[in-house]
């Protein structure tokens, strides 16, 4: 069997792409949904990000 692209039906029976049911919103929730450690651990990383950048700022 050849690669099958995944696909779902909509509320009207058709065939949607999964990439057109999951969009960024979606998978971002479902990512913090199945590992709530990762929203903590993405806002660390984007703080010490934005400290970085403002030493740099002030180094310049």
């Amino acid at each position: 069997m050849g690669e099958k692209p995944i696909s779902f039906r909509d509320k009207d029976g058709n065939f949607v792409s999964a990439a057109d049911v999951w969009n960024a919103e979606k998978l971002e929730e479902l990512f913090n949904t199945l590992n709530p450690n990762r929203r903590f651990r993405l806002e660390r990383e984007k703080l010490a990000k934005e400290k970085a950048g403002e030493a740099e700022d002030q180094e310049s």
